[in-house]
């Protein structure tokens, strides 16, 4: 039976918060200033796999 199971593909949130964020036009300078954090950190988190909830939820907030 496990073998029936489809594996869902990973997601990775870093990439689509870039897809996002360049389909929107802002560069993650803009990002940054209205995260309260640097542009190498926009583009650290744009790197990762994984993004915890809270980080997640404000971008979220800022790409609408």
């Amino acid at each position: 039976m496990d073998s029936d199971i489809m594996m869902m593909p990973k997601v990775h949130q870093g990439k689509n918060i870039r897809r996002f964020r360049d389909i929107l036009g802002i560069k993650q300078e803009i990002l940054a200033v209205e995260l309260n954090m640097t542009q190498q950190a926009v583009s650290k988190l744009e790197q990762k796999e994984v993004v915890d909830d809270e980080t997640l939820n404000k971008v979220a907030g800022v790409l609408n």
